[in-house]
């Protein structure tokens, strides 16, 4: 019979409180840092939101809205898968908040979101290790409200993915005892993954199967242990639902992998670019201030009292193995992005050759380094251990405690990153009071809150949310001109732009009026360049060709119209329109064309570099990787060509022409798995053209060819993608299976 007991209500709602606002004291910092954004109307715009993410993200938005599916961009390169770019997101369900009338707060939505499931993935992987509230929000603190995250977040993708690696840890660490705990890593490493970065969905892989193997320590559980093997054989089951989850962007991503530059190995120094050195290390304890320069992160900062309250964690010999997990790991991450040897010698090997920016290892480091501490706070608390290892943890407190007070942080942070020390110290050498110390261990997590909140405010930069759509007069005259705009490499248009790293009002409008990064895609003007992170082949090898574009010739090749500079052409002449200079490309391939004569190249490259050179008459040839079938050889007495673009979709283009003679109609977009050319119903084959492009053959008459864009990969990858939700949804619906009784075993009677 149940009895109202209001003393024992009383005490179960009272730790039920402490435990919620202890949860939700994680996330004060992240709330802090983005509240321009929610409040305010002022976005985020720190490093490559401004020009790379925010367009990104609203034009995946926009062609949502519209009904339409993403899966083909037009306006940069000369065309690009636009699902295969995982960092796109259009199957990614928090990519919807880009749908809200307010970009600002659709981005400070986006970002708060994630730091909360970082929170959260932190929280639960220590409350499952039984550690206290105190000890649980200062590891969470140490993750979601780092250096390392705060720095990443301005990556959205990467730091989307980042978000789930706590929560795959901690299912994984579980030992996967249930169908739904099997069922819910699925759907993490499946949403991970639509997220767009697979180097973070690798380094969440790798550690969660360490942590499925590592024994835990025994506790009270409702369902049996499952043996190492057993657990591990589960972890595969759940990776492999995962990636069927998200097979309709993975499928479409290995195939772009096929296409791209990634198929070798990356140059020493593009795959060292970002890694970490000296200055970052001094970084992370607040003795350099946040910089970005040349470096992939802006800053590492952790108060070193936390790194301190990590090397608790070894004193308790029942989660040692965990520990020893946990550091190699995050010793691992520290050497992947080490500067020099030995982290060059490890990227050297394949396949992390093909990595860029090595710091993004540091996840690993990160979070390993963030679930110590909290373990380290209660085995401080909680575990016994001999007077010289507490001496020596109490000696690294007074060392914390000094640079805290060196550091050159604004004087609130060092005294909270002060008195976090003196916490932790004073927790090492306390007596046997149960509630000195458990003051003293909340007094080191509020410290903690405060000193990562308050130290890292400075980092965010934020304009007004109407510079992130504007279009200025300049750039809608841009998007009117037929051909394509040419601007000058990213690296030198970035040092242009970038110049006083204010990412302020002025900046963004550089940005966008430069067409810098994606900017591109929100006036709707078609760039030859991309700032794909993994382009196509012909995209890489196009702009290596063009180069500083003051060359008419291999852009106009690429149907390059005009050149749009902020930098002085030398080479060819110019006029300047306030701070820009616009300079004519011709003689250039127009768009669509038909012409009569071809030669046969079949390597792609080849036969670039022949048409882009002045190899072939652009005007009346074409570099073909085939003979052409109806062969267009012969010549009209008196030929006459009507040739037009009907319709200009991303997914659809239509060409309507009427020849006397036959031909090859050239259409210089890129040439692309998925992509087919029909008339009346039937299909034509299309000819790669100068190496990159489509062509058709086609008799004399008038024509309308319609060019589909239909990816096998992305149909394929759907109908794998539903089949697992499909799969499941039954088997969530079905609930944990009944284990089966076995026979009693006969008895045996003695003789």
């Amino acid at each position: 019979m149940f009895r109202f007991d209001p003393l024992q209500w009383t005490v179960l709602l009272r730790r039920r409180l402490v435990t919620g606002l202890c949860a939700g004291a994680a996330l004060l910092p992240s709330v802090l840092w983005l509240l321009p954004a929610l409040t305010r109307r002022l976005a985020p715009t720190l490093r490559d939101q401004g020009d790379f993410f925010y367009p990104l993200k609203l034009y995946t938005a926009d062609r949502l809205r519209s009904g339409q599916i993403p899966l083909w961009n037009p306006l940069s390169a000369t065309g690009e898968p636009w699902l295969a770019n995982g960092q796109s997101g259009p199957f990614y369900p928090p990519t919807l908040l880009f749908a809200l009338p307010g970009a600002a707060l659709a981005g400070g939505l986006y970002l708060l979101l994630h730091f909360a499931v970082l929170a959260w993935g932190a929280w639960r992987f220590l409350k499952e290790e039984t550690v206290s509230d105190a000890g649980s929000l200062l590891g969470a603190a140490a993750l979601s409200a780092c250096g390392f995250a705060a720095s990443l977040s301005v990556y959205w993708n990467h730091f989307a993915a980042f978000a789930f690696l706590p929560a795959i840890a901690a299912l994984a660490r579980g030992g996967l005892r249930t169908r739904s705990s099997v069922l819910a890593l699925g759907a993490l490493i499946g949403l991970q993954a639509m997220a767009g970065s697979p180097e973070m969905s690798a380094a969440s892989v790798v550690l969660g199967a360490a942590l499925a193997w590592t024994p835990r320590a025994p506790v009270p559980e409702p369902a049996e242990a499952p043996t190492r093997h057993a657990a591990l054989r589960r972890f595969g089951l759940a990776l492999a639902l995962g990636l069927a989850l998200a097979a309709w962007v993975l499928a479409p991503m290995a195939e772009l992998g096929v296409q791209s530059d990634r198929r070798h190995a990356l140059a020493a120094a593009e795959r060292d670019a970002g890694a970490i050195g000296g200055r970052d290390l001094l970084g992370s304890a607040g003795f350099v201030p946040p910089w970005f320069g040349g470096s992939y992160l802006a800053t590492l900062f952790l108060p070193p009292f936390a790194l301190v309250a990590a090397a608790g964690a070894f004193l308790e010999r029942e989660r040692r193995p965990l520990a020893v997990i946990l550091l190699v790991f995050a010793a691992g991450g520290l050497l992947l992005a080490a500067h020099g040897p030995p982290g060059a010698w490890l990227r050297a090997v394949p396949p992390l050759d093909r990595i860029r920016y090595p710091a993004k290892a540091l996840a690993w480091t990160a979070f390993c380094s963030a679930m110590l501490a909290g373990l380290g706070v209660d085995a401080l608390r909680f575990a016994p251990a001999t007077r010289r290892a507490r001496l020596g943890l109490a000696v690294l407190s007074v060392v914390a405690l000094a640079a805290a007070a060196v550091t050159p942080l604004a004087f609130p942070v060092r005294l909270a990153s002060g008195a976090g020390a003196a916490s932790v110290g004073l927790l090492a050498m306390s007596g046997d009071s149960p509630r000195l110390r458990a003051a003293l261990a909340g007094a080191a997590a509020a410290s903690l809150v405060a000193a990562l909140a308050l130290g890292l405010v400075p980092l965010y930069r934020f304009a007004p949310e109407a510079e992130i759509r504007r279009c200025s007069d300049d750039s809608r005259l841009l998007a009117t001109i037929p051909g394509r705009i040419v601007t000058p490499p990213m690296a030198a248009l970035a040092q242009w732009t970038l110049r006083d790293g204010s990412f302020d009002a002025a900046m963004l409008r550089r940005q966008r009026d430069s067409l810098l990064g994606y900017t591109n895609l929100t006036c709707r003007v078609p760039d030859l360049r991309t700032a794909a992170p993994m382009k196509t082949a012909g995209a890489e090898e196009i702009e290596r060709t063009i180069g500083p574009a003051e060359d008419p010739r291999p852009s106009g090749a690429a149907s390059g119209r005009v050149l749009w500079t902020p930098i002085p052409p030398q080479r060819i002449p110019s006029r300047k329109i306030g701070d820009f200079f616009r300079a004519p490309i011709a003689p250039y391939r127009p768009r669509l064309s038909f012409v009569r004569g071809y030669r046969i190249e079949v390597e792609p490259a080849r036969a670039w570099d022949r048409a882009a050179t002045g190899g072939i008459d652009l005007t009346r040839e074409v570099v073909l990787d085939r003979r052409p079938s109806p062969d267009p050889g012969g010549s009209a007495e008196h030929p006459l060509l009507v040739a037009r673009l009907a319709e200009d979709a991303p997914e659809r283009v239509v060409a309507e022409l009427t020849a006397n003679y036959a031909g090859l109609l050239v259409l210089t977009d890129t040439f692309y798995p998925g992509w087919i050319a029909e008339e009346d119903g039937r299909r034509l084959p299309i000819l790669r053209a100068d190496g990159w492009f489509r062509a058709v053959a086609l008799p004399p008459g008038p024509h309308r060819v319609v060019f589909r864009y239909r990816p096998l990969s992305f149909y394929a990858g759907a109908a794998v993608s539903a089949a697992a939700l499909l799969a499941t949804l039954v088997l969530w619906g079905l609930g944990e299976p009944t284990r089966r009784r076995g026979r009693p075993a006969p008895s045996r009677v003695a003789p």
